[in-house]
């Protein structure tokens, strides 16, 4: 097993945060195990590129942005294993996001220690990992067939989000934007598709880690 110098936990939910510290401090004890609060503290840590890194998050401390953020990260360190994690299943339509925004891996149902635990060995010993809906769905190229909601979130997506984040409803966000209530329907659904919505309350705490994103932490 590759020696991990670093490990960086960057998450919003409190029992996937709790779920992952723990299992990691077994396996590796002898990593630094650092709670990453914002984005400048993790760009600081990844900057030390002699490192050997996992960089561990929830699905919410990115808020809406996946790809660009991951290439970003990228970018300082190209030793780093990006892992995302998540407490219960899988929602398929995320997975296939980040497999599409070249995420190391996705290890859902954390709450079964031995899960998690399989799942960082295999990305520190240089596999990826992911859940088998996900797997299936990429070898058969059902993927490119769901090419559209891999991507990004469309900026109509994106204004849905925030009003109902904000507890808004579909016929005040049909009015708000000057959309029919069908069509406030369907960007919800694919939006809610990529974001692996599973509660109201995800919607809320991605437009908290939307309040608390720092410009700065962004270079040009």
């Amino acid at each position: 097993m590759k020696k991990i110098q670093k490990v960086i936990i960057a998450m919003v939910d409190d029992v996937t945060k709790m779920l992952t510290i723990n299992c990691v401090k077994k396996l590796l004890p002898e990593a630094q195990v650092i709670d990453g609060r914002t984005d400048l503290e993790i760009y600081y840590y990844l900057h030390n590129v002699e490192d050997n890194i996992l960089l561990i998050f929830d699905r919410f401390f990115n808020g809406y942005i996946l790809k660009y953020k991951l290439m970003y990260y990228r970018s300082l360190n190209e030793r780093m294993k990006i892992i995302f994690v998540e407490y219960g299943y899988c929602v398929p339509e995320l997975g296939l996001r980040l497999h599409e925004a070249n995420a190391d891996g996705f290890v859902c149902d954390i709450e079964k220690e031995s899960e998690l635990t399989k799942g960082l060995n295999t990305i520190i010993d240089g596999g990826e990992y992911f859940p088998e809906v996900v797997k299936v769905q990429v070898k058969s190229g059902e993927k490119e067939d769901k090419k559209r909601i891999t991507h990004e979130l469309t900026d109509r997506e994106y204004q849905i989000a925030i009003y109902k984040g904000k507890g808004f409803s579909n016929k005040e966000i049909s009015f708000a934007l000057g959309i029919t209530d069908d069509c406030v329907r369907q960007h919800s659904s694919a939006m809610c598709r990529k974001i692996g919505w599973k509660s109201p309350n995800d919607l809320y705490l991605l437009n908290q880690r939307l309040a608390a994103f720092d410009i700065r932490s962004w270079h040009c």
